[in-house]
């Protein structure tokens, strides 16, 4: 058994604090690479994805006002419940919202 244990104490201790400084220093380091390499990737996917956005926005379109005769007093045509939704959607487009939302009712105030 004293001879299992003998090369354990004859171990500098110079070495020995050399070993736990290079193991830190390398995990250290190695962490500070993970983290750069996926700032790095973070950054390259806003611009994609900007560009992206960029390409697939479409210009409102101009639809024709509608007047107070052609709406019927008790429902709404589904015209305007379209005009309305796509307002909606206009703008949390533009507010960069996710937002799945569904109009369920349209109520006159």
């Amino acid at each position: 058994m004293e001879n299992l244990l003998e090369p354990w104490f004859k171990m500098n201790v110079g070495e020995g604090a050399f070993y736990a400084v290079f193991g830190l220093v390398f995990v250290v380091g190695g962490i500070a690479l993970l983290v750069l390499t996926l700032m790095l990737i973070g950054f390259i996917m806003k611009k994609v994805s900007a560009k992206q956005e960029k390409k697939t926005e479409t210009s409102a379109v101009v639809l024709p006002p509608v007047s107070a005769q052609e709406v019927p007093q008790d429902d709404l045509s589904p015209e305007i419940v379209a005009v309305i939704t796509a307002a909606l959607m206009s703008y949390y487009r533009k507010e960069n919202a996710k937002c799945d939302f569904v109009v369920r009712r349209i109520k006159r105030i």
